[in-house]
């Protein structure tokens, strides 16, 4: 059993520290060699598992992504959705036209056509191919080329967030050219039309980015290079942001917020999340297939503990998985189960148990999920359950959610603008974000249905009530609406978005 632990001694964490941050500095100096003032060196939290959006399933990818990758639509932070590579309108309930920009080009010199926007939705359609992005396309049944620079999407049933959804990874278009060349090796040498393409990968090391001239918007003015170093531990990020080896760091830790904020040569960037921070429950085996155990835990969990003395005020408690970031759907009035450890207690005599129930909670090994962990081993552990905590890195966390190697295994959301975002993926019976192996028809029908309904209102209706039987079944643990928490030079400007994702083609040192 991992027990709860004091943090270790400022002495010990300062030289690790320093050691971790070595080949960040020496980078950095490479960088600077190269001509420091054109390369944005950028902390991250984890290194990509893969280039290809077609497979990317981590949010951790997303930071390279949409920088290397370019979408047919582009959201904007507040949502609304603007042309990217394509103009669009909506025919009639089941069509979608789009034309694409002239003279657009892959970072290989492949045309960016109708062919080529085709060839991309199809493999993402390819049941074959094994898509992972394949149901954020729901009901699309075809693409119809109609000209040289014009296509359509037609669907089999009306599809609200279509729009949005070519805001994300599923809108990305990659070069066909490339990805027939390459093969397998797509994934590590992807070639996008973004506005800066792949120049060099040295895996968990450091990952490079150079401007890209064709791309539509011009060649990004203001760097000539992005370098991403992943960085999984919060205090070596901060020290190289610290030091101007970084010049923009993600994921920063809320403790620290209020002594950053009187750091003249940094600046904090903070704003509400789309996304939510919860764990799954394994819904297919014991304990948790049981759903007075799934109520039992949460019921001994309190969200406000965590609140205080994990985020520091930052954010605020979850009960749903909807955000108060999106607040036509949001449901201010979702009752919250946890904090009650006596009706945790009842629930598991109910239930049957004798004894303390055994139960693993997977996290990845930054500090703020280990000291969420160690909340949940401490509150569940006094209501009769025991708990043993198992830390793995992240890179890793994306396997062991979809083979449901867990009990109960952080499972966080980025989120999307949309509410289905948010849910149809993790709460159909199908769905392939479906962790917790959750099963409720109730729920897949009326995620399907507010898929279909064009009226927000109605749509608002059916997420809160589906949401309600989750909240209800515990189909996962919700715990907090984290704050998007970032830190940069005070000399860099660029722009934040709700889901956390850098998009750094306006950032510039000033």
């Amino acid at each position: 059993m991992t027990a709860l632990t004091d943090r270790p001694a400022l002495g010990r964490r300062a030289l690790l520290a320093g050691a971790a941050a070595l080949p960040a500095i020496l980078a950095g100096t490479r960088a600077q060699a190269q001509g420091a003032a054109r390369t944005l060196a950028i902390g991250v939290v984890s290194d990509p598992v893969t280039l290809d959006p077609a497979f990317s399933g981590s949010f951790f990818e997303n930071q390279v992504l949409y920088n290397l990758h370019e979408t047919l639509l582009v959201a904007a932070p507040d949502g609304t959705v603007s042309a990217g590579l394509a103009e669009y309108k909506q025919v009639d309930p089941l069509t979608y036209a789009f034309t694409l920009r002239q003279g657009l080009t892959f970072h290989d010199g492949t045309a960016l056509d109708a062919a080529a926007a085709k060839a991309n939705i199809d493999r993402y359609l390819d049941p074959a191919v094994g898509s992972i992005r394949r149901p954020d396309f729901g009901p699309v049944k075809e693409v119809a080329v109609t000209g040289p620079l014009t296509f359509e999407i037609r669907l089999s049933s009306p599809y609200a967030p279509l729009p949005l959804v070519l805001t994300n990874r599923a809108g990305m278009m990659v070069s066909p050219t490339a990805v027939k060349a390459l093969g397998a090796d797509f994934a590590a040498r992807a070639v996008g039309c973004g506005p800066w393409k792949l120049a060099s990968w040295t895996k968990n090391a450091e990952l490079v980015l150079e401007k890209f001239d064709g791309y539509w918007r011009g060649a990004p003015q203001n760097f000539d290079r992005l370098l991403f170093r992943p960085l999984p531990d919060e205090t070596v990020r901060l020290a190289n942001l610290r030091s101007n080896t970084l010049q923009l760091i993600d994921s920063v830790p809320p403790q620290t917020v209020a002594a950053l904020g009187r750091e003249n040569a940094l600046r904090v960037s903070q704003m509400p999340s789309l996304g939510f921070n919860a764990f799954a429950f394994n819904c297919t085996r014991a304990p948790f297939n049981d759903k007075r155990l799934r109520q039992a835990f949460t019921a001994a969990v309190d969200p406000a503990v965590i609140q205080k003395v994990v985020y520091f005020d930052t954010g605020r408690p979850a009960s749903g998985p909807l955000s108060p970031a999106v607040p036509w759907a949001f449901d201010n009035n979702l009752p919250s189960r946890g904090g009650k450890p006596e009706e945790a207690k009842a629930l598991l005599k109910q239930a049957g148990t004798s004894g303390p129930v055994p139960v693993t909670i997977t996290v990845t090994n930054s500090p703020a999920m280990v000291r969420i962990a160690q909340i949940l081993q401490a509150q569940a552990g006094a209501a009769g359950f025991k708990v043993e905590v198992r830390q793995i890195d992240p890179t890793s966390l994306i396997t062991v959610l979809r083979q449901r190697d867990f009990d109960l295994c952080m499972a966080p959301w980025s989120g999307r603008y949309d509410p289905d975002g948010n849910m149809f993926n993790y709460f159909t019976q199908d769905g392939p974000n479906n962790f917790a192996g959750y099963a409720s028809e109730p729920v897949t029908t009326m995620l399907r249905e507010a898929r279909s309904v064009a009226g927000q209102a109605e749509r608002a209706k059916l997420y809160q009530e589906s949401q309600r039987v989750v909240a209800e079944d515990c189909a996962m643990l919700f715990l907090h609406f984290d704050a998007i928490i970032q830190a940069s030079s005070a000399k860099l400007s660029w722009t934040q978005y709700p889901d956390a994702v850098f998009r750094l083609y306006d950032a510039k040192l000033g």
